[in-house]
């Protein structure tokens, strides 16, 4: 068996560390799968010696009856982390017939002393928090020094740091019609609480899951990895107001501390002070200056003012249209009464920009409502870290990334257990093409919420997304657990399998998906581009007619009938449908960019070209249309397009501009961790392109080796057609096409 040493070695360029199963370079660090660590190590230690497919199945699969395969795809999964993918190994070598060895430099290294190891830590890991505040560091490093990759597979762990959830208010009144305001009470109470930097807060959602359940507070300590639970009930007489609260220790239900407030409607604000420095002393948790302005900020608002932002946030978080634009009527009659309540603005602005996706409205629409409140909120009280994470919102739904980053990380640094501003951060990230710091924000948000499956259906992109697939596997495993009903938890999982080349379950998930959103085109698109690259046309222009059956938009499904046409019976069968269809003549930036991409793969090069600068002028042309990076990670790039139209026209200057910038693009998403199919497809097009076949077959091989399942697409790509007829090039995309082919009869016996 292989010996269980757990000291650091340094690999090469990696430092390793078996302890906590990391490999670090540089600013990097990657999280490997224990059996992969034991791989890793079993070479290392075997001194240069060639190690047996036989051997490394005994002493990295004990016990457990795999195939040889097993571990060729284990040995390829390291040297893609390790970055070994040069012809020539500098890593792994394989020794044919024999098995593999390590053909590195191992040397060990001592441990750093623990101040050092701390700082090393910090600088290695967190790079995307520098300047944020000790809070978050601790809070960030807890989620990934614990290494919280197996995250759905056991409970949150229980932590040494103090941390707290507080659950919903009961409401007591005779009546029983205060929940609401309950219920916004509850929320503040944790907001008042997460202003004290070294308490971890459990947010909202988790800690509502378990309104009106009789659980036992040690069950509830473990589920959410918490060490206290707040509890609390309200009653309400006229304008009198009694709050009962109790401090109970999660480890054995014992009850720390309770109290009641017996006061007006108007003292609501003092309560939830009194209680954070009540539960600060009871915990033995100073206060500093800081910590105390950070709570002075919460403050204001005159008493009736107050109650009604109260109500506001109750219904805020139902995220309906109703009850979104009742949260709006009540914060304005908020801001009539008080026109200094900041709180309220931070609130109402947060309201209308809900409105772009609840209600429809642009972004431009919402912004010009939401700037306005929140100028004069941060004129009103600088230190609010609400109004940093809603502009921070803002400002990632207007495209401005950087923008949003500084203001989310203000916010955080404001108010280390701001969720939202954290999970903001992610998304900012994962939208970008940068897994490995949306991993990093949403493994800490995961642990402040650990109940919400967003987050973890989005740390299930990220990993996919870095081709960490197991453990996004289990992620996404997670949140279909916890929102069984959601269908974004299935629309992750599609995408997982998607990236991992299995389209026949990437299908049986999108499935799933559209059973719970029958009217989303996107899920029908998506399925239909999986049934034609397995060769199903039929099935996928079936799909389309269920998505005009549920009110998809006709022209974009007309659009997606011709592309489907054209590669299943050609250029004639597309252009009849274009013309029918009267693309070229179209106002819609995305019908343009889809006619353009078509006139391009029939080699119509000068009308693809009139298209694209058509559409560029187009009113409805969306930033993340061309070349976003959540695009061009799916092998997706109108660059690429206009690239190939100018090549077409004669202008090789201007196509080898835009192939800089997509390969600037490409090279600079691979330095943040990404590892989809598309940044390899693409890098194959610019590289064939270029005249480097050798380096697009390479390219092409990673791409498939990753997940990709082109072969239909391929065939047809312009840009490839240097490769048409080297045998390698046929051999793989015939490899592509039998596996296609089995996926499509898996699929159609279901």
């Amino acid at each position: 068996m292989l010996a269980d040493s757990t000291s650091p070695l340094q690999i090469g360029d990696w430092l390793v560390d078996p302890g906590t199963d990391t490999i670090s370079q540089g600013q990097e660090t990657q999280k490997l799968e224990p059996r992969t660590m034991r791989l890793l190590m079993l070479l290392a230690q075997s001194d240069g010696a060639v190690v047996s497919a036989d051997r490394m199945l005994a002493e990295v699969w004990p016990g457990v009856i795999v195939s040889p395969a097993s571990v060729y795809q284990a040995v390829s999964r390291l040297r893609r982390l390790l970055r070994d993918t040069d012809p020539s190994p500098t890593y792994i070598a394989t020794v044919p017939r024999k098995g593999y060895r390590l053909v590195a430099a191992v040397k060990p290294i001592e441990p750093p002393a623990p101040a050092a190891e701390a700082e090393t830590l910090k600088s290695r890991r967190w790079p995307l928090f520098a300047g944020v505040g000790g809070g978050l560091l601790v809070i960030a490093a807890i989620a990934l020094v614990v290494v919280w990759t197996q995250f759905g597979k056991r409970a949150p762990p229980v932590l040494d740091t103090v941390s707290i959830v507080v659950l919903p208010f009961m409401d007591i009144t005779a009546d029983k019609n205060d929940q609401a305001f309950c219920d916004g009470l509850t929320e503040e109470l944790s907001n008042w609480l997460a202003q004290i930097p070294t308490l971890r807060v459990v947010a909202r959602t988790s800690a509502f899951a378990y309104r009106g359940k009789d659980v036992d507070v040690r069950s509830i300590g473990r589920a959410l990895g918490t060490t206290h639970v707040l509890e609390g009930s309200l009653r309400r007489s006229g304008n009198q107001l009694r709050v009962t609260t109790q401090l109970v220790s999660a480890k054995d239900g014992y009850r720390i501390w309770s109290a009641t407030f017996d006061r007006t409607m108007e003292d609501v604000v003092k309560i939830q002070e009194e209680v954070a420095r009540s539960v600060a002393d009871s915990l033995e948790i100073r206060l500093t200056d800081r910590a105390s302005q950070r709570l002075a900020a919460r403050e204001g608002g005159a008493p009736q003012a107050y109650q009604l932002y109260l109500l506001g946030r109750h219904h805020q978080q139902q995220l309906t249209r109703e009850s979104n634009n009742r949260a709006i009527e009540l914060y304005r009659q908020a801001l009539s009464l008080d026109d200094h309540f900041a709180l309220a603005y931070a609130a109402l602005a947060h309201a209308y920009i809900n409105q772009s996706y609840l209600n429809g409205f642009s972004v431009k629409d919402v912004a010009a409502k939401a700037e306005p409140l929140l100028e004069t909120g941060l004129r009103l009280n600088p230190n609010l870290p609400d109004l940093y994470t809603t502009r921070g919102g803002l400002r990632s739904d207007q495209g401005r990334y950087e923008d949003a980053l500084t203001d989310l990380r203000h916010a955080i640094d404001l108010n280390p257990n701001d969720t939202q501003a954290i999970s903001e951060m992610g998304y900012v990230n994962i939208t970008n093409s940068r897994p490995r710091d949306a991993l990093v924000s949403y493994s800490a948000a995961a642990l402040l919420d650990p109940l919400d499956f967003n987050l973890h259906a989005r740390r299930c992109i990220a990993l996919g997304d870095m081709a960490r697939f197991d453990e996004a596997d289990s992620a996404c495993a997670h949140a279909r657990a916890l929102a069984q009903d959601a269908s974004w938890s299935y629309v992750a999982s599609s995408w997982l399998e998607t990236a991992r080349g299995r389209i026949d379950e990437a299908l049986k998930w999108n499935a799933m998906a559209l059973k719970s959103s029958p009217d989303e085109f996107e899920l029908y698109d998506d399925r239909a581009n999986l049934l034609l690259t397995l060769g199903l046309p039929a099935q996928a222009r079936e799909t389309l007619s269920r998505a005009r059956a549920a009110g998809g938009n006709d022209e974009a499904i007309a659009v997606r009938l011709a592309e489907i046409a054209f590669y299943e019976q050609g250029a004639p069968a597309a252009v009849a449908l274009m013309q029918a269809g009267h693309f070229d003549s179209s106002a819609h930036a995305d019908t343009l960019l889809r006619a353009a991409r078509l006139h391009v793969l029939m080699g119509e090069a000068p009308l693809a070209k009139k298209l694209l600068e058509k559409a560029l002028t187009a009113p409805d042309l969306s930033r993340t249309t061309l070349d976003h990076p959540f695009y061009v990670r799916q092998g997706e790039s109108y660059g690429l397009i206009l690239a190939l139209a100018d090549n077409g026209i004669g202008d090789r200057h201007a196509a080898e501009q835009q192939l800089d910038t997509l390969l600037t693009s490409l090279d600079r998403m691979k330095q943040a961790g990404m590892e989809r199919y598309g940044v390899y497809t693409l890098r194959a097009d610019i590289l064939a392109l270029r005249g480097d076949a050798d380096g697009a077959m390479v390219a092409l091989g990673h791409a498939a080796e990753v997940g990709w399942r082109g072969a239909t697409q391929a065939l047809h790509d312009p840009a490839l057609a240097s490769l048409q007829a080297r045998g390698d090039f046929k051999a793989l995309l015939e490899r592509l096409q039998e596996q296609d082919q089995r996926m499509g009869a898996n699929y159609s016996t279901h």
